[in-house]
Parts: C-alpha cells; structure tokens; sequence
C-alpha cells in the first residue's frame, strides 16, 4: 500500500527529496562487456567467417572510440571529467573479445588463443588472427588470393590474402585446415568456456551426460581445466561484466545435452543459470519465418536454428542475418556487424540493483526524466512476455530491464530510487 503515496511524494521531488523518501540510490552500473565469438568451423562457414575478418577493422573502431569532447586544462576540467565519468555509464565499452568453435569434442570451450581487451595493440588484426588462424576452415583445394603489396601489421583491405594469413598464423600454410564437426554445439561450447573461466565451476560441468535417447558423451573438462580461459592477470569471465556470446553460424544448434529435434534448449537455460551471470545472446547466422522455418535451409534444421533464437528472445539479445534475399552471404557484411556493434555499445538494456527492493518502491529515471513502468502487452513466439515501452523489474538477476523506444542511449545518465529490502541505505550520495 505503500507505493502510491510514494509515487506522489517522488513525482514533485527534487533529488535530495527523492532520496530520502525512496531510501536508497544507485547511480553506477557497469559498462564492461565479455564477447565470446563461438564461430561454427565446418566446412560450409568459410565465407561468412572471411566475411567477418575482413570487416572488423571496422566493427572495432566503432566500439572503440571514446568521447573526445572533454578538455583537460588543470584541476576544474579534472573535476567536470570526473564528474561527466561517474554520471554517464561511461564514454566507452570496456569490452573483452575471445574465439572458441562449435566443434566441442575438438575445442571443448576453450579460447582459441589470448583473451584480447580494449587498449590491446593492434586489437583488429589480434582478433582477425584468432579468428583465421584457428577458427576458420580453409580448404587447400580452394586457395586464398595472393596480395604482393600486404605488408605485415598492415590492415586488411577488401579481401582475405594468403600474406596476411602467413604474417599472423605463420607461413608454410600452417593456417590450411582447422575444419570441424558437422555437428556444431554453440550452446555447449559457450557452456564450456563458462565452466573454464570461474574459479568454482558448477559439477554439471563435469558430469558424463546421457540424454533420454539413451546416447551417452564421457565429460569434455576434467579438475585441471578450471580456469584455463583465464588470462594471467585477470579473468574472461569479469564479476560485474555482462556476458555476450555471439554465435557465427550458417546452421543450427545441436548440442549434446538436448534431446535431438528438441526445439526449446530448457536443459541449457537452466545449466546457464548456475553461474549468476548476466548474460546477452546474438545470432549472426540463419533466419527463421514466422511459421518458424529456416529461411536458407541448407543443413540448417528448423530446431536448431530455434534454439539460438529463443537464447537471444530469453536473454534480450539479438539475430543478425548473415545472408541476403537469394540466401548468398551478404555483400554488406560490414553491416551486419555494424548491427552487433551497435548492440554492443547500447547492450546495456538491463541494469542489475545492488540490493533487492521492496516491490512498489522502484522509481527510474533517464537524463532527469521519470520512466513510466512497462505494460504487458501480450507474449512472443517463445512465450516470453512483450512489453509496451518503459522499464521491468526481472526477479531472476534483481535487474532493471529497459524495452522499445525506452532504452537509454549509451551514455545516459540512468539514476534507480528504491527502498531495500535489506540493510541500511548508503551515506547520502549528494
């Protein structure tokens, strides 16, 4: 009974007001993001992942820049950027970029090469090298083009050449083959470079698995993989970093822990859970329509593509199509990627509390402006609730989740007024 009287006292406060009647503020939330790329390295994904490396130069200048308005002329602008930083989520991504392959009997989760952070040198052709060298099938009977005039370190220009592939994965065409399983597991080879990169990894994680078909699969990581995704001044999997795998694919999910044909991956949700982490799933591969069918079969099976779409619908993310009308890999690829960056500098839809709040307490603001509170407006294709514009409080991860025309720009200001559940408000924040 609470909330309304709390609704109408808020709606005339000023900050200081606000505060003392809501009890409790929070104005930092986190701007890092750890990026899993889970490139599917069959045979059929040659071209999409040349697509990929040749446009990331690209992608990454996108999500790199930082706001370079700010002057830094002595103390007082000293002072206004400290200010700028902690009321803004922040200028910039502090983002983390690793490789694994859906080829979990090869790769089992683990990261194709170093873990790469912003302000890494070089940080496009690091990533393009990890991506080529070890994630990509390359035929020998279908050889990349010769560029004379590439120069190592030089950045890509408009196609894969074989110097490039030798500057960064060494000559003799020691980067020819790497081609994997037809039987891609995105989900499980996401599930195994979580259970590699905490330090207390659920025991699901080791576990032999028997699904009800009565297949058996002995467990892919023993005692002395904990921890192994790791680097060694840090972790992949950050404490307070939002977690993006990005499956790159032209087919669907087929992982060992589902039953075959089933379409609702429920097994994974569940096994995802443990970890407590904030999670955003992205597609970049195939599409359905909306009976729900592959829009380029190929090899690409109904359910299995399913499967990653309702990882992303259940996780707010996002299908990016790799393929065009005629089903050919796009010829715009760069803006395909141009859709993931955007999404990675604007990933920050949900906001997680750092106490839970009493229900009715929760007031929401943008840039000064009070936020309405959402409406259900019906269900998805998934079963997923749909929301009007506006914000939801989720139970689940104790987070603020933003919908439509509501989403916050990168950089605003998004302040949360609540009463907590438990304990003492903080000192007073002004």
């Amino acid at each position: 009974m609470r909330s309304l009287p709390l609704l109408v006292l808020l709606a005339a406060c000023n900050r200081y007001d606000m505060f003392r009647v809501a009890g409790y503020q929070q104005l930092t939330f986190s701007n890092k993001a750890d990026v899993l790329f889970v490139m599917d390295n069959s045979d059929s994904m040659t071209a999409e992942a040349t697509a990929i490396a040749v446009n990331f130069t690209d992608f990454i200048t996108k999500i790199d820049s930082e706001d370079q308005s700010l002057s830094h002329d002595g103390l007082p602008d000293a002072v206004s950027n400290y200010v700028y930083e902690i009321q803004n989520r922040s200028s910039f991504l502090d983002y983390q970029f690793a490789v694994t392959t859906t080829d979990v009997d090869a790769t089992g989760g683990k990261l194709l090469g170093p873990v790469i952070k912003r302000g890494d040198k070089d940080v496009a052709n690091a990533f393009v090298g990890q991506l080529a060298c070890e994630g990509t099938c390359f035929d020998a009977s279908n050889p990349l083009p010769d560029d004379k005039s590439y120069h190592c370190g030089d950045p890509l220009e408009n196609f894969l050449n074989k110097k490039f592939m030798d500057c960064e994965c060494g000559s003799g065409n020691s980067w020819l083959g790497n081609c994997g399983s037809a039987q891609e597991e995105g989900l499980e080879a996401a599930y195994l470079a979580m259970c590699r990169s905490v330090p207390n990894p659920p025991l699901d994680c080791f576990a032999d698995i028997t699904n009800s078909q009565g297949d058996t699969f002995p467990s892919v990581l023993h005692d002395n993989d904990k921890g192994s995704n790791n680097p060694p001044d840090g972790k992949f999997l950050r404490d307070d970093a939002a977690f993006i795998p990005v499956i790159v694919s032209d087919e669907g999910d087929s992982s060992r822990r589902e039953d075959p044909t089933e379409k609702t991956p429920s097994h994974y949700t569940e096994l995802f859970k443990q970890f407590g982490h904030r999670m955003t799933w992205v597609l970049l591969g195939n599409t359905l329509d909306p009976d729900d069918h592959v829009h380029c079969p190929g090899a690409a099976s109904d359910w299995g593509v399913y499967r990653y779409y309702y990882m992303t619908a259940l996780t707010g993310g996002e299908v990016i199509n790799m393929y065009d009308d005629h089903c050919d890999v796009r010829q715009d690829f760069e803006s395909a990627l141009g859709q993931l960056s955007e999404l990675l500098v604007n990933l920050l839809t949900s906001f997680p509390l750092q106490s839970v709040p009493v229900p009715g307490t929760l007031v929401v603001l943008v840039d000064g402006q009070k936020m309405p509170e959402a409406d259900v407006t019906g269900q998805d294709q998934f079963g997923f609730d749909a929301y009007s514009d506006g914000w939801t409080y989720r139970n689940s991860d104790n987070s603020i989740v933003f919908h439509g025309a509501d989403i916050p720009d990168y950089n605003a200001d998004v302040e949360v007024f609540y009463d907590p559940v438990a304990g003492m408000p903080r000192s007073l924040p002004f």
